[in-house]
Protein backbone atom coordinates (compact mmCIF):
# COMPACT_ATOMS: atom_id res chain seq x y z
CA UNK A 1 0.00 0.00 0.00
CA UNK A 2 1.15 3.46 -1.23
CA UNK A 3 0.52 6.15 1.43
CA UNK A 4 1.61 8.71 -1.05
CA UNK A 5 2.50 9.59 -4.46
CA UNK A 6 5.60 11.69 -6.44
CA UNK A 7 4.24 13.98 -9.26
CA UNK A 8 5.39 16.88 -11.11
CA UNK A 9 4.00 19.92 -11.37
CA UNK A 10 4.96 23.16 -12.76
CA UNK A 11 4.66 26.46 -11.22
CA UNK A 12 5.33 29.81 -13.99
CA UNK A 13 7.40 31.99 -11.88
CA UNK A 14 4.94 35.00 -12.20
CA UNK A 15 2.75 33.05 -9.78
CA UNK A 16 5.15 32.82 -7.35
CA UNK A 17 5.54 36.07 -4.74
CA UNK A 18 8.99 37.98 -5.19
CA UNK A 19 10.10 37.35 -1.75
CA UNK A 20 9.55 33.66 -2.15
CA UNK A 21 11.19 33.69 -5.46
CA UNK A 22 14.58 35.41 -3.66
CA UNK A 23 14.27 32.84 -0.99
CA UNK A 24 14.46 30.28 -3.28
CA UNK A 25 17.50 31.64 -5.41
CA UNK A 26 19.30 32.29 -2.06
CA UNK A 27 18.80 28.83 -1.11
CA UNK A 28 19.69 27.21 -4.49
CA UNK A 29 22.61 29.72 -4.73
CA UNK A 30 24.15 27.95 -1.22
CA UNK A 31 23.99 25.02 -1.80
CA UNK A 32 25.37 25.39 -5.06
CA UNK A 33 28.62 27.57 -3.47
CA UNK A 34 28.76 25.13 -0.84
CA UNK A 35 29.48 22.26 -3.54
CA UNK A 36 31.66 24.80 -5.37
CA UNK A 37 33.64 25.76 -2.17
CA UNK A 38 33.89 21.82 -0.96
CA UNK A 39 35.56 21.05 -4.76
CA UNK A 40 38.03 24.26 -4.39
CA UNK A 41 39.19 23.23 -0.94
CA UNK A 42 40.23 19.25 -1.83
CA UNK A 43 41.25 20.39 -5.40
CA UNK A 44 43.78 23.27 -3.07
CA UNK A 45 44.97 20.23 -0.70
CA UNK A 46 45.61 17.79 -3.57
CA UNK A 47 47.02 20.68 -5.14
CA UNK A 48 49.33 20.97 -1.90
CA UNK A 49 49.84 17.47 -1.37
CA UNK A 50 51.35 17.13 -5.24
CA UNK A 51 53.56 19.87 -4.38
CA UNK A 52 54.84 18.45 -1.26
CA UNK A 53 55.18 14.97 -2.72
CA UNK A 54 57.16 16.57 -5.86
CA UNK A 55 59.66 18.30 -3.21
CA UNK A 56 60.05 15.18 -1.32
CA UNK A 57 60.61 13.18 -4.83
CA UNK A 58 63.25 15.64 -5.66
CA UNK A 59 64.90 15.63 -1.93
CA UNK A 60 65.18 12.05 -2.00
CA UNK A 61 66.34 11.97 -5.69
CA UNK A 62 69.27 14.31 -4.76
CA UNK A 63 69.56 12.54 -1.18
CA UNK A 64 70.21 9.20 -3.82
CA UNK A 65 72.19 10.85 -6.03
CA UNK A 66 74.96 12.27 -2.80
CA UNK A 67 74.94 8.69 -1.67
CA UNK A 68 75.68 7.11 -4.89
CA UNK A 69 78.40 10.06 -5.38
CA UNK A 70 79.92 9.09 -2.06
CA UNK A 71 79.73 5.23 -2.78
CA UNK A 72 81.67 5.79 -5.77
CA UNK A 73 84.20 8.00 -4.70
CA UNK A 74 84.78 5.14 -2.05
CA UNK A 75 85.13 2.85 -4.89
CA UNK A 76 87.88 5.04 -6.54
CA UNK A 77 89.30 5.31 -3.61
CA UNK A 78 89.68 1.78 -2.50
CA UNK A 79 90.52 0.64 -6.20
CA UNK A 80 92.91 3.75 -6.03
CA UNK A 81 94.85 2.69 -3.04
CA UNK A 82 94.35 -0.84 -3.36
CA UNK A 83 92.79 -3.22 -0.95
CA UNK A 84 95.20 -4.14 1.68
CA UNK A 85 94.30 -3.86 5.38
CA UNK A 86 97.43 -3.49 6.36
CA UNK A 87 98.41 -0.37 4.66
CA UNK A 88 97.70 2.10 7.23
CA UNK A 89 97.93 5.71 4.46
CA UNK A 90 95.15 3.93 2.71
CA UNK A 91 92.98 3.23 5.79
CA UNK A 92 93.51 6.96 7.05
CA UNK A 93 92.46 8.26 3.60
CA UNK A 94 89.52 5.98 3.93
CA UNK A 95 89.03 7.05 7.75
CA UNK A 96 89.03 10.53 6.56
CA UNK A 97 86.55 10.09 3.81
CA UNK A 98 83.84 8.57 5.91
CA UNK A 99 84.16 11.18 8.46
CA UNK A 100 83.97 13.56 5.93
CA UNK A 101 80.50 12.32 4.90
CA UNK A 102 79.67 11.81 8.50
CA UNK A 103 80.11 15.28 8.60
CA UNK A 104 78.23 16.50 5.43
CA UNK A 105 75.63 14.33 6.52
CA UNK A 106 75.36 15.75 9.86
CA UNK A 107 74.95 18.83 8.43
CA UNK A 108 72.48 17.97 5.96
CA UNK A 109 70.59 16.25 8.71
CA UNK A 110 71.31 19.65 11.09
CA UNK A 111 72.48 17.63 13.65
CA UNK A 112 74.93 18.96 16.43
CA UNK A 113 79.07 17.28 15.41
CA UNK A 114 79.60 14.72 18.08
CA UNK A 115 82.89 15.76 19.62
CA UNK A 116 84.17 13.63 22.62
CA UNK A 117 87.35 14.60 24.42
CA UNK A 118 89.09 11.53 24.02
CA UNK A 119 87.92 10.74 20.79
CA UNK A 120 91.29 12.46 19.22
CA UNK A 121 93.65 9.86 21.87
CA UNK A 122 91.77 7.20 20.39
CA UNK A 123 92.46 7.98 17.58
CA UNK A 124 95.98 8.58 18.05
CA UNK A 125 96.62 5.21 20.00
CA UNK A 126 95.24 3.21 17.30
CA UNK A 127 97.49 4.93 14.69
CA UNK A 128 100.53 4.30 16.84
CA UNK A 129 99.42 0.51 17.36
CA UNK A 130 98.77 -0.02 13.92
CA UNK A 131 102.25 1.81 13.20
CA UNK A 132 103.92 -0.58 15.43
CA UNK A 133 102.27 -3.71 14.28
CA UNK A 134 103.70 -2.39 10.62
CA UNK A 135 107.00 -2.25 11.61
CA UNK A 136 107.37 -5.44 13.70
CA UNK A 137 105.39 -6.96 10.10
CA UNK A 138 108.17 -5.63 8.32
CA UNK A 139 111.14 -6.53 10.74
CA UNK A 140 109.80 -10.10 10.65
CA UNK A 141 109.74 -9.86 6.91
CA UNK A 142 112.96 -7.84 6.88
CA UNK A 143 114.69 -10.88 9.06
CA UNK A 144 113.40 -13.17 6.79
CA UNK A 145 115.07 -12.32 4.21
Amino acid sequence: MVDCFKTNFEVLARDIHPIDQIELHKKTSEMVYSRLTNKAIIAHQLSNSLSNTTTQLQLEKASSQAKDTRIKSLEDLVIELGHDPKDVKAAERLIKKKNDDIVALRKQLKLPPLIHPQTEEVIKKQNEEELMDLILKLNENLKET
